[in-house]
């Protein structure tokens, strides 16, 4: 089924973000519109959000009933975020009037947005618009890729002119995990993502995913640092 790209054409399809290494950075995978799990695996860790980052990425909207509180409270703990297919389909379901879109949508996961009204739908999606769809992050020395999913062949320092197919590679492509294999991913040290659910988190090739909320239970909570060790250790 295809889905337009006429709403998400304003979202950056990249952002660049430098933190500096003494800072404690975490990402999380696929929230499913789970507050209550978000905040559990914060508190694991202690999370201060006056001193620590957090990278989602994407998917945190749908299927939750919380789903609005819980981007609410991404937004006050200033997390980054990146856009998933999910709010692909929320964007393109509310802003293009997308058929296609609002019947898959529905179909997974949705339907909370029938309780919220219009108006904070609105404030929702424009806020959405302004997250970017993948996000290149220095810290401590490595360049880490964040999406929602990516290609096999992907250079993260060119990408496509055509947004429908960044939108296609970063947000919807299950090809590097169906395949487990990538053929080129240029641009950066690493990669993490979710979309692909799995039980336990996997690596393929230099790119870690880790959407473990659906079929784990829980999502997936890392400390980039410690990612960043176990790497540098191998």
């Amino acid at each position: 089924m295809k889905i337009g790209t006429n709403a998400i054409q304003s979202a950056p399809s990249k952002c660049v973000i430098s933190l500096d290494n003494d800072c404690r950075v975490f990402v999380i995978g696929d929230l499913d519109g789970d507050l209550p799990a978000l905040k559990h695996e914060l508190n694991k860790v202690n999370f201060d959000p006056q001193k620590d980052f957090l990278f989602c990425l994407g998917d945190f909207v749908d299927r939750g009933e919380q789903t609005p509180d819980l981007f609410t409270y991404l937004q006050a703990i200033n997390a980054f975020m990146v856009l998933g297919n999910h709010e692909h389909l929320m964007l393109e379901s509310l802003l293009s009037n997308d058929k296609a879109a609002y019947k898959l949508w529905t179909e997974n996961g949705g339907n909370w947005h029938k309780s919220i009204s219009s108006e904070k739908l609105k404030v929702m999606c424009k806020a959405l618009l302004s997250k970017p769809l993948s996000i290149v992050l220095e810290y401590r020395g490595y360049k880490i890729g964040l999406s929602h999913t990516f290609p096999q062949m992907w250079n993260w320092n060119n990408y496509p002119n055509d947004k429908s197919t960044v939108v296609e590679s970063l947000l919807w492509d299950r090809d590097v995990v169906k395949h487990d294999k990538i053929i080129s991913s240029n641009g950066v040290d690493f990669s993490i993502h979710g979309h692909n659910s799995t039980k336990t988190p996997f690596w393929v090739g230099n790119s870690y995913h880790i959407d473990t909320n659906y079929y784990g239970g829980k999502p997936t909570l890392l400390e980039l640092g410690e990612v960043i060790k176990s790497i540098s250790l191998k």
